[in-house]
């Protein structure tokens, strides 16, 4: 069972096994019991409240009860204070996470392939920030060749998306102008300026994941047993936060078609998918 409130971060929670404590009790002598998690956030009971405050900043050390695996969580501010049955639940969500504390937590959130897909389509890509310092560059030759492709994908993607932002701007400005100057109104600009908004918010979004995505094939653990984690992690992060589109192109461009040819061709695939008339309405007339 999860307590939700419109301040907690994401709709999809799980139940652990976790205890938290202070970031001084390394030994874990006074901790606090856990009650869910999801990938940027957790909660957790306290008999008493009088040390928390919503919009707290804290650092916390969990304890994975699974497998013993502790960690520190530096940045967490805490959200909501709720009480239930005479007991207080505090709902937290992480703002800032480094490489080792990221990893650390996924094992923990994503245990088998059902949690990892009720992940999909709940998370908000800006809920979190990986804090890549202190954190060594991958040692790996594949995770740059990965990285550059990425790299090339997103470069291709932001000069067309750049393209059709000054082109959204100019068919703004020619619809002002349309107008006398006491004929425009409001409303209509509003609503102009309102999907003007969704779709710069859409792109933002977009690019904002292709860099997310660069800096965890930047950052890869050069450990076997982390990178073999981290290869699942960033497996997940495609899945949660990569468009049908960008999944699609990076597939493209690894069978060694340019990435403006891989975007052109992924989303040609993923309007097919989505219109499968579309796709037989093509092949006729191309017959």
């Amino acid at each position: 069972m999860s307590f939700k409130t419109e301040e907690q971060r994401q709709s999809v929670r799980f139940g652990r096994q976790f205890m938290v404590t202070d970031h001084e009790d390394e030994g874990f002598q006074e901790p606090f019991v856990g009650f869910d998690v999801n990938l940027t956030g957790l909660s957790f009971w306290v008999d008493n409240a009088d040390w928390f405050l919503p919009g707290q900043l804290l650092s916390l050390r969990v304890k994975n009860l699974d497998n013993e695996e502790e960690y520190c969580l530096d940045g967490v501010e805490l959200i909501h204070i709720q009480t239930h049955d005479q007991k207080i639940l505090c709902g937290c969500h992480i703002t800032q996470v480094t490489s080792s504390q990221l990893l650390a937590h996924h094992r923990m959130v994503v245990t088998d392939e059902r949690s990892a897909q009720q992940m999909n389509g709940t998370t908000e890509l800006g809920d979190f920030d990986f804090d890549e310092e202190g954190a060594p560059s991958s040692e790996n030759l594949s995770d740059f060749q990965e990285l550059v492709m990425a790299s090339l994908l997103q470069y291709e993607q932001l000069k067309k998306d750049s393209i059709a932002c000054k082109r959204r701007v100019s068919e703004l400005q020619t619809f002002v102008a349309s107008y006398g100057e006491n004929e425009l109104k409001p409303e209509a600009l509003l609503n102009e300026l309102n999907k003007m908004d969704l779709e710069q918010d859409k792109v933002f979004r977009q690019h904002l994941a292709w860099s997310l995505f660069a800096k965890l094939l930047a950052f890869t653990p050069s450990d076997k047993a982390d990178r073999q984690n981290w290869q699942t992690m960033i497996s997940d992060f495609e899945a949660l936060y990569l468009t049908d589109q960008q999944q699609v192109a990076f597939d493209f461009i690894h069978q060694g078609i340019s990435a403006r040819k891989s975007l052109a061709m992924a989303r040609d695939y993923v309007l097919a998918q989505e219109s499968p008339q579309l796709e037989l309405d093509e092949l006729s007339e191309s017959s």
